[in-house]
């Protein structure tokens, strides 16, 4: 796996994001990663996207950010979707992708 995307999912498993799946879309042969995950409420949700941008240094407030039930990051080759748990529920991404699901080889730590 590409080591932007082993970085990212460290990240976002240091920053407690929950039930993260991981998604490999190819469109007309460029391959897009797209992570798909859950945080506890909006109030979390926001302050996880407020944090990425600060260590992403991003000045721009990525969509869906004020509302806060599903903030998305498009960086191009990789897309984040950060959901509170009704909403990705409601909206079904991980059923519209499923059939492009790649596995993540969890780190170990110590």
């Amino acid at each position: 796996m590409e080591e932007r995307i082993e970085n990212l999912y460290n990240y976002l498993v240091e920053k407690k994001c929950k039930d993260i799946s991981l998604y490999l879309s190819n469109i007309d042969d460029n391959k897009q990663y797209i992570f798909v995950f859950t945080n506890t409420n909006i109030l979390n949700n926001k302050k996880f996207a407020q944090t990425l941008m600060e260590d992403m240094d991003l000045d721009i407030f990525p969509e869906g950010y004020h509302k806060g039930e599903w903030i998305v990051f498009d960086f191009g080759d990789i897309v984040l979707h950060c959901f509170v748990p009704s909403a990705r529920e409601k909206y079904s991404l991980d059923k519209l992708y499923h059939s492009k699901k790649i596995m993540i080889e969890k780190q170990n730590k110590k």
